[in-house]
């Protein structure tokens, strides 16, 4: 997810770019810029207006999602405007490994050691890095 501050076409062009794959296709709302940023990237677009009676049922995912993100960024940081994109990034971070089964320790320490650069590391020597990078 990304946050912009206007849903100008070139903004949505940009975000839809870097995110989405040009097979896919686009199910949206009805909102005319999405409309243009399909026909800018040449992929199909469908549109579903809230005043349709499947609209309830086809957007039933989206709008749990949504909800779901207002409400943990409001539970856990009441001072959402100051940092909303680390918020949300925090949010699809921790909804995308929902499911996972290792814990939150194991996945801290695997991306410590996996990440560059390793300053502690380097700086202490090849023996540390070595042992570090075997766990």
């Amino acid at each position: 997810m990304t946050i912009t501050q206007l849903a100008t076409t070139d903004t949505v062009l940009g975000v839809i770019k870097r995110r989405v794959s040009p097979t896919i296709t686009l199910e949206t709302d009805g909102n005319p810029t999405y409309s243009l940023c399909a026909k800018a990237m040449g992929i199909a677009h469908s549109v579903t207006l809230s005043s349709d009676e499947s609209a309830h049922e086809i957007f039933k995912w989206i709008n749990t999602l949504v909800g779901n993100t207002k409400k943990f960024i409001d539970g856990t940081y009441h001072k959402r405007e100051e940092h909303k994109q680390l918020c949300v990034e925090e949010f699809v971070y921790r909804f995308n490994r929902r499911r996972s089964r290792s814990s939150l320790v194991d996945r801290l320490l695997n991306t410590c050691v996996q990440s560059t650069p390793h300053p502690f590391i380097s700086t202490r020597g090849v023996q540390l890095g070595l042992a570090c990078e075997s766990l």
